[in-house]
């Protein structure tokens, strides 16, 4: 199906106000241009429709193939988070070559005509077309001789910093979760089916719990190795306090194989099979390879108590991301 025939098979059968983008993440920048669409929508009438037109996979999985791409968050949360700001239609698609290569004209031209677009919503530095020539001023224009206003929303700013994917995937990889967490405007998570693993910790008083990373289409941004304090939740129940481990587990040589395994306190129910997600609080130290096991053992005494430190705290302070 082409293009045009996706959005016209999604189209809201009224005007909209379009805006269009990957939104990994949906962070503090994208719900700002999203938020901003819906009011653009609301002020033009009750009969004008909020649309965001959401890529699966960014554009540069396309320009440059083969290039490692890992995403903030699933397709299904992205449309959950994308929904809760107020949009009205979210169109799905897969960016691929054809698009790549359409003129900023046409491409106009098509939301236009399939989405009776009376509206276009860019981000910061945002361009669409092919080469990205579809630019602020070359949008401004062809929307005066189309017919449909132009509004560019003013990046949010975190640290001094305009807020972007690419900036909370660094904070992620230098293992800071407070800057991430004040940029996506909620606690990072990881969440997978939990995999039969080789039980190592439960010979050592510390069974853990082992995350599947999730489809291998769409694999999850990891941070730093390290141990961190983490809320779990099993399934969709309560918070359970949890220490977790992100690495390759140096101390039994399992260089090379990198995990994401939590300690479940207090809990010792069968998890195998069902779904862990991990909200990432805080981390307590890099990884580390120990001479022993009973030093590692004695380490892992320490960051389950500082684990339980963080986490009361936290608790008390009602758990305010960032």
């Amino acid at each position: 199906m082409s293009f045009k025939a996706l959005l016209e098979d999604h189209a809201p059968g009224r005007p909209t106000v379009v805006t269009v983008g990957t939104f990994d993440g949906v962070h503090h920048g994208h719900r700002k241009i999203l938020r901003r669409t819906v009011e653009i929508a609301r002020e033009l009438g009750s009969q004008v429709a909020s649309v965001a037109i959401m890529f699966r996979k960014p554009p540069r999985a396309v320009i440059m193939p083969g290039a490692a791409i890992s995403f903030l968050c699933p397709l299904q949360t992205r449309r959950k988070l994308i929904r809760d700001t107020g949009i009205d239609t979210i169109i799905p698609i897969d960016f691929d070559e054809s698009i790549r290569l359409t003129a900023p004209r046409e491409f106009a031209g098509i939301l236009h005509e399939a989405l009776r677009m009376s509206a276009f919503v860019s981000g910061p530095g945002s361009a669409v077309g092919k080469d990205r020539l579809g630019d602020s001023e070359t949008m401004r224009h062809l929307g005066e001789e189309m017919g449909f206003s132009f509004h560019t929303v003013a990046p949010e700013i975190y640290n001094g910093e305009a807020v972007s994917s690419t900036l909370i995937r660094t904070a992620l990889e230098g293992g800071r979760m407070g800057e991430a967490a004040g940029m996506l405007g909620r606690r990072y998570t990881l969440a997978g089916k939990v995999l039969h693993g080789v039980a190592r910790g439960q010979t050592i008083g510390f069974p853990t719990v082992n995350l599947d990373r999730g489809d291998p289409e769409f694999p999850a941004s990891v941070p730093a190795d390290g141990i961190y304090a983490t809320w779990a939740r099993v399934d969709d129940g309560p918070q359970i306090m949890a220490a977790t481990s992100i690495g390759v587990r140096p101390t039994f040589g399992d260089e090379g194989i990198r995990t994401v395994e939590a300690f479940l306190l207090d809990f010792d129910e069968d998890v195998y099979d069902r779904t862990v997600s991990l909200e990432f609080v805080r981390r307590l130290r890099p990884e580390q390879k120990f001479d022993t096991v009973e030093e590692l053992t004695a380490q892992m005494d320490v960051d389950v108590e500082k684990t339980r430190e963080i986490l009361s705290s936290d608790r008390s302070a009602g758990a305010a991301p960032g």
